[in-house]
């Protein structure tokens, strides 16, 4: 009876011992919730070459620490409308900034309306923008997965 007990109590710590485990690495990969602060259009950036003439600032609470997926939605005045996303990243040249740019051509891809790169040149200006609309995920989504964060912006 001795030996059943025993073994009994070793069944019990082994899954305890697993089910710990499994806890800490669910708990221990989960990264921090991020809080976007504001967003702005900077235009011009390149000083002529025409590449950066159009850039997204993107700023949060804090410095991001960790690598996040991030969705954005561009809509002007006239309904041109702009998606895309990416990965943002750990700043490794200005670990302390709290802001991001983002090059507003690098959202153009096989779902953007044709010549988006000219619409994006004529439309995505200062005063021209209604609705700014930013997704943060921890990774990129894969299906229908709710993002983290999420703030619209109007009337840039």
């Amino acid at each position: 009876m001795f030996d059943v007990t025993r073994k009994n109590r070793q069944y019990l710590l082994h899954g305890m011992a697993i089910g710990l485990l499994f806890l800490v690495t669910l708990t221990g990969c989960s990264k921090p919730p991020v809080t976007l602060t504001s967003v702005q259009l900077l235009e011009n950036l390149d000083k002529g070459s025409g590449n950066f003439d159009r850039v997204l600032q993107i700023c949060f609470s804090a410095p991001l620490t960790y690598t996040y997926y991030h969705r954005v939605t561009i809509v002007t005045k006239e309904n041109v409308k702009i998606k895309g996303g990416g990965l943002l990243k750990p700043l490794a040249s200005d670990p302390t900034s709290k802001c991001h740019l983002r090059n507003i051509y690098s959202y153009i891809n096989k779902d953007s309306p044709i010549d988006a790169r000219q619409l994006i040149k004529d439309y995505v200006v200062s005063g021209n923008i209604s609705q700014v609309l930013i997704q943060i995920y921890n990774e990129k989504p894969k299906a229908k997965e709710l993002p983290i964060a999420e703030k619209l912006y109007r009337n840039l």
